[in-house]
Order: C-alpha cells, then structure tokens, then sequence
C-alpha cells in the first residue's frame, strides 16, 4: 500500500521510502495505543483503495495492442498477485520477463532491405523498393551473439532461394551490419561458414557498414583473412558494396584498404580519448 501511495503521489525518488520508513516507525511509537486495539478488516479498505489507484487500464489496453508478449506477463503477475500474494505475483512476473527476453534476444528483427530514395527498407514494407539485379541485401537490428547468429546464417540462405526461385541470379550477399553493435566468437565463426557456403556455390559475402569494433574483433580473431579466403570482402558501406559489384570486374582490394584505414582511425582516437579520460581520472 506504500508503494501504491508513492505512485499516487508521483514520488520517484529512494528518498521517498526513507520518509515513509521514519513516518512508520515513529507512528508504531506515538500511536502504538491508539492502532492495536483498531481491527484488521478496517485496514482492507485503506489497501484497496491503495490498489486501485495502481491499476492502469489504459496501459493493459495499450500493451495488448503494442506487445502481446508483455501483455501476457503483465496480465500473469497480475492474475497471480490477486489469487496468491504479490510476493508469487513478482517471481512469476520475474521468470516470464526472463524467457520473454530470451525470446527477443534470439528473434530479432532481420529483413532483405531495398533502396527507397537515398534509404534502404525492409521489403516487406516497402515492396516497391528496388532491389540489386545480382545481389541481395541483409539486415539484422540485434548484435549478433550465439543466440542469434544461426538464425542469421539460415535467414540469409533462405533469402537467397526465394530470390533465385524468382528467376534472378544472385552472386553476392551483402549483410549490412549498420545496426550490429557487438559480435562474439560464436558469430564471428558463423561468418567465415556462411562464407565458405556461399563461396560453394559461387557466390560471395560482403559485409558493409561494419562498426570499427566488430571489424577489430574480426581482424583479432584472425577471421578477416577466413572470410577473405572463402572469397567474402568488406566495404565501407552498401553504397560502396553495390557500386564495385555493378562492375564488370570488381576491384575490392582499394575497398577493403579503406576499411582498415578506418579502423587505423577509430583505434587512434580511442586510443588518445582512453589517454585523456585516464589523466582526468588521475587530476580528480
């Protein structure tokens, strides 16, 4: 009932509860005559009441219509709290919100993009977009970890076989990492086997728009020579990708020399920023 009396209120801050601890107390004290002989069953109403106030249709609503998922765990807590205690009501909530975010983290959001204006888009909203004759291109909106990065390699082939199903010739796929902001070595060996299956079947991986970190881990873990090897490349960014692949005979080697300059670049800065926040640190 405190909680539902600070909501009320619209206290947000840790502040609040100490108040409300000293108030309590003091109040056992002062009024410990006074409240022991008033009956349980006349604080219901002060719970209720309390209870009530917490309760927001509104966002049940707005939550079926938005994220069924999260109306589900919303709608067990609740259920439960009401049934049991809040404490089994939180622990089911608690475990449902685990395996909810497990399921988004292993689902993300992946698409076959196609140029719309100066922007890439999802196809399946935009499917008037115009795609590359030879190419398809790929995003995924996650970082890419084990969880995820078998899902990835499985989407991008099935992609490919629609297209080819189609009629089109496909020889390159070129996965934008633009919203990629981390990989872990599960993926990083994920792309070198997509690779190698593309190069079986005489196609080739380019991987655009790669943040200087996801590039660094793949050149540390030896990975960028693999993916080389299986006949993938690198670009700086889609653009760069489909302009050297409308070629006749692309030239990769200028690309990829601009991609480790960039990273040349991104690890000086880091470098001197590290330096700076450390003298900072030491002047503090």
């Amino acid at each position: 009932s405190r909680t539902a009396v600070n909501v009320s209120f619209g206290a947000t801050s840790l502040f609040t509860n100490a108040i409300a601890s000293v108030l309590v107390l003091g109040s056992m004290y002062a009024l410990r005559s006074a409240i022991e002989n008033i009956p349980r069953a006349c604080m219901a109403p002060i719970i209720i009441q309390g209870a009530l106030a917490v309760i927001d249709l509104h966002e049940f609503k707005a939550t079926l219509a938005a994220r069924p998922l999260e109306f589900v765990v919303m709608l067990a807590t609740f259920v439960v709290s009401l049934c049991l205690t809040v404490k089994e009501g939180l622990a089911v909530g608690f475990v449902l919100s685990i395996f909810k975010t497990l399921m988004d983290i292993s689902s993300p959001n992946m698409a076959v993009v196609a140029r719309v204006g100066d922007n890439w888009r999802d196809v399946r909203h935009f499917p008037n977009g115009e795609q590359p004759k030879n190419a398809i291109v790929v995003r995924i909106d996650a970082r890419l970890h084990f969880a995820n990065s078998r899902k990835l390699k499985e989407f991008c082939l099935a992609a490919i076989k629609i297209r080819e199903e189609s009629g089109d010739k496909i020889d390159y796929l070129v996965l934008d990492g633009k919203a990629i902001n981390g990989i872990d070595m599960t993926s990083c060996e994920m792309l070198v086997v997509l690779g190698e299956a593309l190069s079986g079947r005489k196609q080739h991986l380019v991987l655009a728009n790669l943040k200087a970190p996801i590039v660094a881990s793949l050149e540390a873990a030896g990975l960028v020579k693999s993916i080389k090897k299986a006949g993938g490349h690198l670009a700086l960014d889609v653009q760069h990708a489909l302009a050297l692949i409308s070629q006749p005979d692309p030239d990769w080697a200028d690309e990829e020399q601009k991609v480790q300059s960039l990273l040349e670049s991104s690890k000086a800065l880091y470098d001197t920023t590290g330096r700076r926040l450390m003298k900072m640190g030491k002047a503090s």
